[in-house]
């Protein structure tokens, strides 16, 4: 096999590869960027996205921390959008029941395959 062949075979893979190993980097260093908890009332619960792929996408309305202060809506995301996740059944009891609930999320930022639009993925409810 001659050099030029060697280089054209080796190059392509060596660039795969490294892209690869900053896609992996980039994805351990943003998973879990941040997590927490919000209180609000849950406004709507819906399926989004393309028929490839789907997600289930919420927004909150959060209490306000003083009188008179405009309602601030947080968009989220839930993980496992299966009509039998607890998450899920506890999530569409409190949008029927319009009462306030408390949500623990985590961010993850800089994943290029996501299909939803929002970083934040609930993952427990306070009721």
């Amino acid at each position: 096999m001659t050099s030029k062949k060697k280089l054209a075979i080796f190059v392509p893979l060596g660039l795969v590869l490294v892209l690869f190993a900053w896609q992996g980097l980039r994805y351990l260093w943003l998973r879990g960027y941040s997590e927490g908890s919000r209180t609000g009332v849950i406004r709507k619960i819906s399926v989004k996205g393309s028929p490839v792929c789907k997600y289930l996408s919420g927004e909150m309305v959060l209490i306000g921390s003083q009188p008179g202060q405009q309602p601030e809506v947080w968009k989220f995301t839930v993980y496992d959008d299966a009509k039998d996740n607890p998450l899920v059944v506890t999530l569409h009891d409190a949008e029927r029941a319009a009462r306030n609930v408390t949500v623990d999320y985590v961010e993850n930022r800089g994943r290029w395959w996501q299909c939803a639009d929002t970083n934040y993925y609930v993952v427990a409810v306070e009721k």
